[in-house]
């Protein structure tokens, strides 16, 4: 599953003593917390088409925090899902297809949207689809990450000017990929991690370098950022000072002296950091991963 970096979301109360309709249980489903939520969620994995058993199981619990994955889980499934009218939604190792997200367009309750592990290019999948989810005013928080998908993917999420909080990483972003994030000018929680090496023979581009910071210094609304698996030098992080709002910086499993840390400090004071020194063998992982081909 992807890690979410969000706020845990609320939702509507649900009940809350339900027990699993035996139709589910060939997909193991589950009835209870999940750490992404408050609330009760229904969670449950699909390699295969679900059948109007269990369509009419899921819809009759009523459940509107919904995680799910899997074969099973393509466009006619989430054009079903749409019908749940859900609030929070976890697409994890889902077949959808740019087209597909025309129906996650239909949930017009939908608050919170995480897609991870989408079939890494299949399926026609770039996540240009994205850009049709502008119509959801109550939209406020994306995570989007391990997915071959590219810039495109990244130009459509910058169409999404109602978003308060994204998180990305694991992407095969590249640097090109920057420019969405004055776009979006809502976001006050930013997680942002570096891009995966391609497997299509095509060269390492990273996404998040020093050349990013001015594109985020540019995200005016910006309160929490956090930064992660990349390598940056003092002066590219001193831009950050041009963030009015700015209330946290963490730094995660990032590259950065320690002693340009303690300057950063003293020139952001009101801003709190959080930064821990990579050991040895932390230092050789972002190394390895960062200059992977």
């Amino acid at each position: 599953m992807l890690a979410i970096a969000f706020s845990t979301f609320a939702a509507a109360p649900a009940p809350s003593d339900q027990p699993v309709p035996p139709a589910l249980e060939p997909l193991k489903a589950k009835i209870g917390k999940h750490y992404a939520f408050k609330g009760i969620v229904l969670s449950f994995r699909a390699e295969e088409p679900i059948t109007e058993e269990q369509w009419k199981a899921i819809e009759g619990l009523g459940i509107r925090l919904i995680v799910t994955g899997g074969n099973g889980i393509d466009d006619a499934a989430v054009a079903r899902l749409a019908k749940l009218d859900p609030e929070g939604l976890i697409l994890d190792g889902a077949a959808l297809s740019d087209d597909g997200c025309k129906y996650l367009a239909e949930m017009k309750s939908l608050r919170w949207l995480n897609v991870g592990h989408t079939t890494l290019g299949k399926n026609g999948f770039s996540g240009a689809g994205f850009a049709q989810l502008k119509s959801l005013p109550k939209l406020e928080k994306l995570g989007f990450g391990g997915t071959g998908a590219g810039d495109v993917a990244m130009d459509a999420i910058g169409e999404l000017s109602q978003l308060k909080e994204f998180s990305s990483w694991h992407t095969h972003f590249t640097l090109e990929s920057n420019t969405a994030f004055p776009k979006l000018i809502h976001v006050t929680t930013l997680t942002i991690g570096n891009s995966m090496p391609a497997w299509n023979g095509k060269p390492r581009q990273l996404s998040l370098t020093d050349a990013t910071l001015p594109m985020i210094a540019q995200m005016t609304a910006l309160e929490h950022l956090t930064l992660m698996q990349a390598r940056f030098t003092l002066p590219a992080l001193e831009g950050l000072k041009k963030l009015p709002n700015l209330k946290r910086l963490k730094l995660q499993g990032v590259e950065v002296a320690p002693a340009d840390v303690e300057k950063l400090r003293a020139q952001l004071p009101a801003v709190k950091i959080e930064y821990k020194p990579l050991t040895d063998d932390e230092q050789k992982k972002l190394e390895d991963f960062l200059t992977h081909k």
